[in-house]
């Protein structure tokens, strides 16, 4: 459902606004209230409020009794959401804790990824696209000739 890379700024009050295109998805086919979490200091995960309700169900359904490591990625995603509501600008103000706890500043890139948004550092966001854009063919095939992806 989100798709597309928006090169955007977070504003020196932590603020970030959200594409256009992503709003008009929001309003469509869910409430302007996003959650935000994180699993990795790379990338802002933002899920529409609704989305994250089953994602948070499955993670609750995590087998983490005993299991130190699914335990650990469980309490980083549920103990850090946190409910945004967009502004009358479009705009989520996302946590300080968050923005201090993600390897980037104030330029980002707000991608679109399926079910979610993802907000990502520009420099980071460059550099991961680029070892795409320049990754070995010969292995690439090689590897999704083991799926059943056909594009």
């Amino acid at each position: 459902m989100f798709g597309g890379a928006y090169e955007l700024s977070i504003d020196s009050k932590g603020r970030l606004a959200i594409p256009a295109k992503f709003r008009d998805l929001l309003a469509r086919h869910f409430t302007p209230v996003l959650v935000a979490t994180l699993e990795k200091r790379t990338h802002l995960l933002l899920y529409p409020e609704s989305s994250w309700r089953s994602v948070e169900a499955q993670l609750l359904q995590l087998p983490v009794a005993g299991n130190r490591v699914l335990q650990a990625y469980q309490n980083l995603l549920l103990h850090n959401a946190d409910t945004l509501d967009l502004d009358s600008a479009g705009r989520i103000l996302l946590p300080a804790h968050l923005r201090r706890l993600v390897n980037f500043e104030r330029e980002v890139y707000v991608v679109g990824r399926a079910n979610r948004i993802e907000v990502w550092g520009r420099a980071l966001w460059e550099e991961q696209n680029n070892a795409a854009l320049d990754m070995d063919e010969d292995m690439l095939a090689a590897e999704l000739g083991k799926t059943q992806l056909q594009l």
